[in-house]
């Protein structure tokens, strides 16, 4: 047999020893006691002239909710917990974008209707119609033009 051959037939036993041996590896019980110095210890086999506790081992661990490889498609993976992320945060940025649209042209228009006119009147809590007086049009004026100069364009 070539060396090539030997090696390729070594790797091919290994490999179907490691599938195996999983299985082989986990005893279905498992020996436990504690010696004279208060060691605990575990083996598959029973220890000779001494008294043991046997503790049964499932043979298959039942499948967890919140294990991500239990079933495929169950959970997310790292990638398409930040796609989801940056999703969310540009779903945010947009209805933030129309709000300050509608902010901005809300202001905007106040301003249209403040600043040509000296006489402004507005309807308060009561239903009443009441004139602006000069000094409260121009801080309003004054306010809306910050805001304007802040927040839009």
């Amino acid at each position: 047999m070539k060396p090539a051959n030997k090696t390729a037939a070594a790797l091919t036993a290994a490999l179907l020893i490691a599938a195996g041996a999983p299985g082989a590896l986990f005893a279905a019980e498992v020996y436990k006691w504690t010696d004279e110095d208060g060691v605990v210890h575990f083996s598959d086999q029973q220890p000779m002239g001494r008294d043991a506790q046997v503790e049964n081992l499932r043979e298959d661990p039942p499948a967890s909710e919140s294990d991500p490889y239990a079933e495929p498609g169950a959970g997310s993976t790292a990638a398409q917990q930040r796609r989801e992320e940056i999703e969310r945060k540009g779903r945010e940025a947009r209805a933030q974008k129309a709000t300050t649209e509608q902010n901005c042209s809300a202001w905007e228009a106040e301003l249209e209707r403040l600043e040509p006119s000296r006489r402004v009147f507005y309807t308060n809590e009561e239903g009443e119609t009441e004139r602006m007086d000069d000094v409260a049009r121009t801080d309003r004026v004054a306010e809306l033009k910050s805001l304007i100069a802040r927040d839009c364009r």
